[in-house]
């Protein structure tokens, strides 16, 4: 799903500016939309960000790996991130947020530290490195209710029998 990078025949920004009141189209892809609806269930989910931090001062693209969220401790680094991609890709549409400066509170964050994709990406630092983890937090933004809406109007289950 992607916001239309079309200009918007009201005003000349984009089609997903709303500002004008003219319609807007978003496209979403299946899996982006699955997640999506995770925050029908819960409004805020537990996010983190995995970092090396070089002791040289120097850092690399893949000395970051954000926003993490985990179904299980014990999720592949692969399907980590998977999902941080499809993460990325609903901040990027801005149906999302994240931020690190608000952890959840009470929210137990040691599986996160102790999970089995934190120990990889931990095993793939070349250098001297120290492995941090920012705890933070994913909301829905307002933008993000409204597709959530539009999802549990449109988006059917998928069935087995045809």
């Amino acid at each position: 799903m992607g916001c239309q990078q079309n200009p918007c025949a009201g005003c000349g920004k984009n089609a997903c500016c709303s500002a004008c009141g003219q319609a807007r189209e978003i496209r979403i892809r299946r899996k982006d939309a699955d997640f999506l609806l995770r925050f029908a269930e819960l409004p805020f989910l537990p996010a983190v960000r995995f970092s090396l931090r070089r002791l040289n001062g120097s850092s690399s693209e893949s000395d970051c790996l954000a926003p993490v969220f985990l179904s299980a401790p014990s999720e592949a680094f692969s399907d980590v991130c998977q999902t941080a991609g499809i993460l990325t890709r609903l901040l990027e549409q801005k149906l999302i947020s994240v931020s690190y400066t608000e952890p959840l509170e009470r929210f137990n964050y040691s599986d996160y530290v102790n999970s089995a994709a934190f120990t990889d990406f931990c095993a793939r630092a070349t250098g001297f490195a120290v492995p941090e983890i920012e705890y933070g937090s994913m909301a829905l933004t307002a933008l993000g209710q409204e597709v959530i809406d539009d999802l549990e109007l449109y988006v059917l289950p998928r069935s087995d029998k045809l």
